[in-house]
């Protein structure tokens, strides 16, 4: 195998290990889901109507969309009471609050890139 070979089927082998972290990547950035995490993240557990008063702009539908994505990911955890009506909480899962952390480096690597130019970010636990 020549070197130009051997060289472009070690690029293809790290581009397919990157296949899971793009795919994770598109999941966390839909539309809504890092204000949801976020306002779970200020305290938790939370109930439904609760989270929709803390994110400004987002509609039933999509939270209800983002909440059903985001526990199919493991990232939050429904807890339903046998109540009349029935009371439902949403929390974060470990692998949620791992998460958590991760943005709150974010937070700070936006921050120190952005510095001046607009308002400090700061990531809420």
């Amino acid at each position: 195998m020549t070197m130009s070979a051997q060289l472009d089927r070690e690029v293809a082998e790290k581009c397919e290990a990157n296949k899971a972290i793009h795919a994770a990547w598109n999941e966390l950035t839909k539309a809504w889901s890092l204000p949801v995490i976020h306002a779970l993240g200020i305290r938790e557990p939370a109930r439904f109507n609760e989270l929709k008063r803390r994110i400004d702009g987002i509609s039933s539908t999509s939270l209800a969309d983002r909440l059903t994505e985001l526990e199919r990911l493991q990232i939050i955890r429904r807890k339903v009471y046998p109540a009349a009506p029935p009371k439902v909480e949403y929390s974060l899962t470990d692998k949620g609050k791992d998460l958590l952390t991760v943005l709150g480096q974010f937070a700070d690597w936006v921050n120190r890139w952005t510095e001046g130019e607009r308002p400090t970010v700061k990531l809420e636990k």
